[in-house]
């Protein structure tokens, strides 16, 4: 193998560490953890009743801790691509539920296109290090 497929490699594994340790974040602070207030929010929106609303918060923070580990696990585009389609789903959902979250610190503009653009660089990743395989 030359080194230039090492350093994609060693691309690949980093993107792919700190996207799994971001979707493993904001499913364990802010929904199991902590359960913020803003989660809180975002289920009252949808009328889930409040007595249930601690457990859709931990049920979608387990579900991205899940998620972030596959990235720990797995090394295959689709899952990148899902995690872009993901986080434009959550982006839209946030944008229509929560539109101030749009322009406070630390927001679902910054922390999606940092995530989608760590996927889009691990994808052309897994597909330079194929292209090169086969050649």
């Amino acid at each position: 193998m030359n080194h230039e497929n090492l350093t994609i490699q060693r691309i690949l594994k980093f993107c792919q560490l700190i996207i799994a340790s971001l979707w493993i974040y904001q499913g364990l602070i802010p929904k199991l953890i902590f359960q913020v207030e803003g989660e809180q929010y975002v289920w009252q929106q949808l009328h889930v009743p409040a007595p249930y609303i601690a457990w859709m918060i931990s049920l979608s923070g387990i579900a991205e801790i899940i998620f972030g580990s596959l990235f720990l696990f797995l090394t295959h585009k689709y899952l990148h691509w899902l995690s872009i389609i993901s986080l434009i789903g959550l982006f839209i959902f946030v944008l229509f539920i929560y539109p101030n979250q749009i322009y406070q610190a630390f927001n679902p503009v910054v922390m999606n296109i940092a995530l989608a653009s760590l996927s889009m660089i691990s994808i052309w990743c897994l597909d330079t290090l194929r292209d090169t395989k086969h050649e």
